[in-house]
């Protein structure tokens, strides 16, 4: 079997380290734990530049059954922009060099789907399953309602498609009900699926550096990365007794650490010696890979009791907070073992992508969606 895979990267460019990108992260995660990862061959566009410089995460010494292709058009490195920069003359040439002879699309941009279905020359009844990673949604402060549109528009040309929560199907489904006519929404309710993303390992804690807390999930306003150091920038006024390992560069304060190493096992040891993570999402958060690193390595989160958080560790887990009050409270009882650290080996067992892959129903989805012929 052959699969065209339509990636969605984005976090590649200057200053951004692609072996980072969580779509990589994802698809290298499929292909270890899944036979037809393993089996399948799999045809893998990738960006000028990034993967050249970092080799390692998907090459022909780990993955002999993964080939790669380069766009050579500069792909746009900003996320938005990315979203509509869809590289029509590359598609266009591999698509006319291979005969359109895939068994498979596996798209992970909704928003290319569409254009890569309009541009295709060969196989039009060629099948197309998803998985959408991100959607431009007011809740997570999207600048365009037309990127929405984009979206559901390429989604509705799929068999399916996997989304990271329940949590997230429901609000999509929710906000299409705002603009599409039922019809549609009822479409996407058979189309999207919860997938659940998954965790390498499930390490317990081997120790740690007290009254160290880390923030390793990107800069932005759904992450709530702005009201976090904030409330640090106030918590350091008040005490000079903690440290904050992050991944974002440059942060210039007193009391952080920089732990965003390129290679993943450095990463996941320095992670794993801090007291305990947060998440301060706001708005919106479908799931978060950032929290399950830190599970997967022994570390307890404070998460917010909202968006896909209870889903991930339940409604009983302890280190749920209700808003900003509430997690500083937290963060300081946390700091003076007021609360106890707990052990989240369970959580992280059942985040471990054996488990997690259950969901995606590979035989249904995958395995009995590919074409067998070229007829």
């Amino acid at each position: 079997m052959r699969v065209l895979v339509i990636p969605n990267y984005t976090n590649f460019g200057q200053v951004k380290d692609i072996n980072r990108d969580s779509f990589l992260l994802v698809f290298k995660c499929f292909l270890d734990n899944t036979k037809i990862g393993k089996e399948w061959e799999w045809i893998l566009p990738y960006p000028g530049g990034g993967m050249h410089n970092h080799p390692g995460i998907i090459n022909k010494w780990e993955y002999p059954n993964v080939d790669m292709r380069h766009m050579e058009a500069p792909i746009e490195p900003f996320p938005p922009k990315m979203r509509v920069d869809y590289p029509y003359r590359f598609f266009d040439k591999l698509i006319e060099k291979e005969e359109g002879k895939f068994n498979l699309i596996w798209s992970h941009l909704p928003e290319w789907t569409n254009e890569y279905k309009i541009t295709r020359i060969y196989n039009k009844s060629q099948p197309i399953i998803g998985y959408s990673h991100w959607w431009e949604i007011r809740d997570n402060g999207a600048r365009d309602d037309n990127s929405f549109w984009r979206n559901v528009k390429g989604m509705l040309q799929m068999k399916v498609c996997g989304v990271n929560s329940q949590w997230v199907k429901n609000l999509v489904i929710e906000r299409a009900k705002e603009t599409f006519k039922p019809h549609i929404t009822d479409k996407l309710e058979k189309i999207i699926q919860p997938w659940y993303l998954g965790c390498d390992s499930a390490t317990p804690s081997n120790g740690y550096d007290e009254k160290t807390i880390v923030f390793n999930h990107r800069e932005g306003i759904y992450t709530g990365s702005k009201w976090f150091f904030e409330t640090m920038d106030e918590l350091w006024k008040e005490r000079q007794d903690f440290k904050v390992y992050t991944t974002l560069r440059d942060m210039g304060k007193p009391y952080t650490k920089y732990i965003g190493h390129a290679d993943r096992k450095v990463y996941l040891k320095q992670l794993s010696k801090a007291h305990f993570g947060v998440g301060t999402f706001q708005g919106y958060s479908a799931w978060s890979m950032s929290a399950t690193d830190g599970f997967s390595v022994g570390v307890p989160y404070l998460l917010p009791n909202d968006f896909c958080y209870p889903e991930m560790v339940g409604k009983d887990y302890p280190l749920l907070y209700k808003g900003k009050k509430e997690f500083k409270n937290m963060v300081v009882k946390l700091l003076d073992g007021d609360i106890e650290r707990p052990d989240v080996t369970n959580i992280a067992q059942s985040l471990l992508w054996e488990n997690q892959l259950k969901s995606w129903d590979i035989e249904n989805n995958f395995i009995n969606n590919a074409r067998t012929d070229f007829n």
